[in-house]
């Protein structure tokens, strides 16, 4: 016994209409300022959350190695220093 299914058409007022209208506008604006927010405008040259990231790491990256060179360079200057005044009185003396 096959069921045939009934649907009934409902009617939505003007004013609930108008409604639904603002809400999707209102949803639209705040997905293009999410949108610009995390991808940037590069109309505006505002720069978007994933390249600030971005630069951010290259910062930190350039500050590592940076930093890992004024280790290396203190230590080669410490080791000569070292051996410069363990030998002085040999060398001058």
């Amino acid at each position: 016994m096959a069921v045939t299914k009934r649907t009934r058409a409902t009617s939505v007022s003007g004013k609930d209409m108008a409604w639904i209208k603002d809400k999707l506008t209102e949803m639209d604006v705040d997905l293009k300022l999410l949108k610009q927010t995390v991808i940037g405008n590069k109309e505006y040259g505002q720069k978007g959350l994933v390249e600030q990231v971005n630069e951010h790491r290259k910062y930190i990256e350039n500050d590592k190695n940076l930093k890992a060179k004024f280790v290396g360079a203190s230590f080669v200057v410490g080791t000569i220093w070292t051996l410069l005044l363990k030998f002085w009185d040999k060398i001058f003396g």
